[in-house]
């Protein structure tokens, strides 16, 4: 299932494995734990942190 939502904690309370994109670009690919925080999230959002840069883009 794609849950797609701006509430972080919706979010995180849901889902599995969380990948965040910004400007149409997979920047994180995270599972979803404990230690991931709204904070951490909201910096790849944010485009400061680039989880994936570098690596092969992910199939589309």
């Amino acid at each position: 299932m794609l849950l797609i939502s701006a509430d972080l904690n919706e979010l995180l309370e849901l889902s599995d494995r969380v990948l965040v994109m910004l400007k149409g670009k997979i920047v994180a690919e995270l599972s979803n734990s404990p230690k991931i925080s709204e904070e951490e999230l909201g910096l790849y959002m944010l485009g400061v942190k680039d989880q994936l840069e570098g690596r092969e883009p992910v199939e589309k």
